[in-house]
């Protein structure tokens, strides 16, 4: 496969994840807020920046509620809002048409076209969010079902796969440092949209431990970072024996990203609650890191990039030395 392709099908993955991450987060907290204290609760608008990745973006520190939610949905120009976020996806998929399904293709095309008339309905926050995650899921079970299972499926899911993982530990992280009027744990549940799998599993009463071993470590939740790790290993796998079965640059390691990935998912598969409490704050920060580097893993084993340039010398009569 050609490493563009798979960069935007990889692209792709993570776009369509971003969007509806934002959206679910975004519904979640407003749905939660008591009524009336959403422009005044500074330390929720602050939580919701903070697992978002967007601290010190001057565009959103100390913006207003009215501004934060403009900027994180209704931005086109910011790809890590929502409707920035569909538009990637929209725009990966049209440089790889050959590459997807028809019915994929229709259904993020479809969905670039509703993203303004949708944003001036009037409908409000939530029914534009409730939308972007009905169409997100759409795209997501195409993907699944319609698409063939090959490498171009593969780049797809990891890329799914780590835009997942990373947003559930950038909510705990949130979760456990927020103090403001939003309960953080039934936040980070609802937010991951397993409040209904959580309450079947553990009952109505949540708390701290039980909601961190539930994002972190739940193997049948497929929000869960274990579960999204364990996915990116698989498909990682079916990439690098796809790869060694090819002429590759010998600069490259398409195992690289696997092994980073597959040494922390080891890790914490074999985490207990009480480890989890109490070391939570550096395992959060080791679980970001390898999300990271198994990202520039990913890009620096399998997609293009330009030769280093060298520059020969030239003699005076114009012929190389």
């Amino acid at each position: 496969m050609l490493s563009r392709i798979a960069e935007s099908l990889y692209w792709l993955g993570r776009h369509v994840e971003r969007a509806d991450c934002t959206a679910r987060i975004l519904d979640t907290y407003l749905h939660l807020l008591p009524t009336g204290s959403w422009a005044t609760d500074h330390q929720v608008i602050r939580s919701l920046v903070d697992s978002m990745g967007l601290s010190g973006d001057d565009e959103v520190e100390g913006a207003d509620s009215g501004k934060l939610i403009r900027t994180l949905v209704f931005d086109t120009e910011r790809a890590s809002s929502v409707s920035g976020a569909l538009i990637a996806a929209r725009d990966n998929a049209r440089g790889v048409r050959d590459a997807l399904p028809l019915d994929v293709w229709e259904c993020l095309n479809v969905t670039w076209h509703g993203l303004r008339s949708r944003a001036s309905t009037g409908g409000g926050p939530h029914t534009y969010l409730r939308w972007v995650s009905e169409r997100c899921a759409i795209a997501a079970g195409l993907t699944d079902q319609v698409m063939s299972h090959d490498e171009g499926w593969h780049f797809l899911a990891v890329g799914r796969a780590l835009e997942r993982a990373d947003m559930t530990i950038r909510l705990i992280a949130a979760a456990d440092s927020e103090t403001g009027s939003v309960p953080p744990w039934r936040a980070l549940v609802s937010a991951c949209g397993g409040w209904e799998p959580y309450v079947r599993e553990h009952g109505g009463s949540i708390g701290q431990r039980t909601a961190i071993e539930f994002a972190l470590l739940d193997r049948k939740f497929p929000r869960s970072v274990l579960r999204c790790l364990t996915a990116a290993e698989a498909s990682l796998a079916e990439l690098e024996a796809a790869g060694s079965m090819q002429q590759r640059d010998p600069r490259r390691d398409p195992s690289s990203a696997r092994r980073i990935v597959g040494r922390t998912r080891t890790g914490l598969d074999y985490r207990t609650g009480t480890e989890l409490t109490s070391e939570l704050t550096s395992l959060l920060s080791s679980l970001q890191r390898t999300v990271a580097s198994a990202h520039v893993a990913v890009t620096n084993s399998f997609f293009r990039r330009g030769d280093e340039v060298t520059w020969a010398n030239i003699g005076s009569d114009g012929a190389l030395a």
